[in-house]
């Protein structure tokens, strides 16, 4: 019976990086971080822990089972294979197997099911290792065995029987002693490995414990950022909300101003509208006296164009300026001085688009695109649509990010 590869991207983040940890070197763990260039955002790799390694391993393999491969051969580099491969597992046998393996004597447990098994083959295989134990814990034997012939105690000499006595017993105390060692050295090792673990126990937990604090500082600072973030943007909403009813007041203002400047114009218009008419007549009258005489008619002179009418071309350059939400969202992060300056910019541009004192530079590949110079390094970004008497005011923005605004631009057109 063949086994299938380890399914391990189905088992949960906890349960996939705890097999990790108990089935890994962290040297293992760390040529796995490597070779697959694993990291948490804002830690180096080469400071992450034994079970932070296993954490971001066990991440990797969930979101690309594929990557898995990599710990199952370092696994069958160590292990050659899982055990019982050629046998069909029940799901109580795995449990038992689990259970048998698990607890503080592995080895025990196995050795009495193998001995206690039916077939005498099977409990054959249990027999090397008993001789490998014996050896290692109990040295190698003296290789003594009862002279042949001499099965009754009686028939052997007194003198023979106290020295093989005497021999047996400082063999006993020779193999008690061993005992003692062995039980002293296997006594050492449980410690010593109960210590190991213990230490990479409170290892993990000093870890576990740290990013436990560090994820809680990160969160209390990323609360405290927000709080504040939400402060600043309350804040630039009610300047944005306090600007646009400034705009509004000057745009009442300014519409008041023209309303009364077009009604001085039309009064003037009317003016010489009447006298235009009083001329005319006049002109009829001496017309009318001069007919009888047949006198020919002096030509009539033409009258200067008045100052209103030489005002009336300055109109061609006034454009009405249309506030784009773009530019409202564009205030906000400057301070009230620049604010203030594009405003000012805005409404010079829209009473004289041509004035000297803006600058107006053309954005490469952006046709009707502007800008101009609100401050040492900030720009007002404003568009002239073809064929209307308007100018949208677009955007403030630093100069460097020009480049930035006009791929945007590109990309939304």
């Amino acid at each position: 019976m063949q086994v299938a590869d380890a399914p391990l991207a189905e088992l949960s983040r906890d349960q996939l990086s705890v097999f990790l940890y108990v089935s890994l070197t962290p040297d293992e763990t760390r040529a796995v971080v490597k070779e697959q260039k694993l990291s948490i955002p804002g830690f180096r790799s080469g400071s992450l822990g034994d079970v932070e390694r296993c954490d971001v391993i066990a991440d990797e393999i969930r979101a690309n089972p594929p990557s898995g491969r990599n710990v199952l051969e370092l696994l069958a580099r160590a292990f050659e294979r899982p055990p019982l491969v050629g046998t069909a597992l029940a799901p109580a046998e795995a449990a038992d197997l689990l259970d048998a393996t698990a607890g503080d004597a592995p080895l025990a447990l196995v050795l009495w099911r193998v001995l206690s098994d039916l077939s005498p083959d099977v409990r054959s295989a249990a027999l090397p290792i008993l001789d490998e134990l014996a050896a290692h814990y109990f040295g190698p034997g003296d290789g003594t065995e009862p002279p042949p012939g001499r099965e009754s105690p009686g028939e052997v000499d007194p003198r023979e029987r106290v020295a093989a006595l005497e021999a047996s017993l400082g063999q006993a105390d020779a193999r008690l002693r061993a005992a003692e060692e062995a039980g002293a050295a296997r006594a050492e090792e449980a410690r010593r490995k109960a210590e190991e673990q213990r230490e990479k126990l409170q290892g993990a937990l000093r870890e576990a414990r740290a990013g436990e604090s560090r994820a809680a500082e990160e969160s209390a600072r990323s609360r405290e950022e927000a709080a504040q973030a939400r402060q600043e943007g309350a804040k630039a909403r009610g300047e944005a909300d306090a600007l646009r009813q400034s705009d509004a007041g000057l745009e009442a203002q300014r519409a008041r101003a023209e309303a009364r400047e077009l009604a001085g114009r039309l009064g003037a218009a009317e003016a010489r509208l009447a006298r235009a008419q009083e001329r005319e007549q006049e002109l009829a009258r001496e017309l009318e006296r001069a007919r009888p005489t047949k006198a020919v008619a002096a030509p009539t002179e033409v009258a200067p164009q008045s100052p209103e009418e030489t005002e009336a071309g300055d109109a061609e350059t006034w454009l009405f300026p249309v506030y784009t939400r773009e530019f409202y969202d564009s205030l906000e992060g400057w301070d009230r001085r620049i604010q203030r300056a594009a405003f000012k910019q805005a409404q010079l541009l829209s009473q004289d688009h041509r004035h000297p004192s803006l600058r107006a530079i053309p954005l490469e590949g952006l046709p009707g695109y502007y800008r101009v110079r609100v401050a040492t390094d900030v720009r007002l970004i404003y568009r002239r649509p073809e064929r209307q008497n308007t100018v949208e005011i677009l955007s403030l923005i630093d100069r460097e990010d020009l480049d930035r605004y006009i791929r945007q631009a590109k990309t939304r057109g």
